[in-house]
């Protein structure tokens, strides 16, 4: 990062792809040398209401729907290097919902 922002240069990352941005696929791109990864673009309403459970199983953060759909899900070795993407027209909802991740 520079002073003032954000800077890529330099920099391989995994492009924002509709349902190819979970987190295997991610974690591939980091095998493979990526810098930073996108996840889906996700909407703020539905990710309001997911619950932010630890599975301790697959050693990940789970953020589960009320209907129990793993809507997004993350894990440490892509700490620092996800880029969670958000769709929102409530900057109220969406600052709720960046908290809650």
């Amino acid at each position: 990062m520079e002073a003032g922002g954000l800077s890529f240069r330099n920099m391989t990352a995994l492009a924002p792809m509709v349902r190819v941005g979970t987190l295997p696929m991610r974690l591939l791109a980091l095998d493979y040398g990526a810098d930073v990864v996108y996840c889906e673009e996700l909407i703020d309403i539905k990710m309001a209401q997911c619950q932010r459970i630890v599975n301790d199983v697959l050693e990940t953060v789970d953020f589960v729907a009320p209907d129990e759909r793993v809507m997004f899900r993350t894990c440490e070795r892509e700490k620092d290097r996800v880029i969670f993407q958000m769709g929102t027209a409530d900057p109220e909802r969406a600052l709720k919902v960046a908290r809650l991740v």
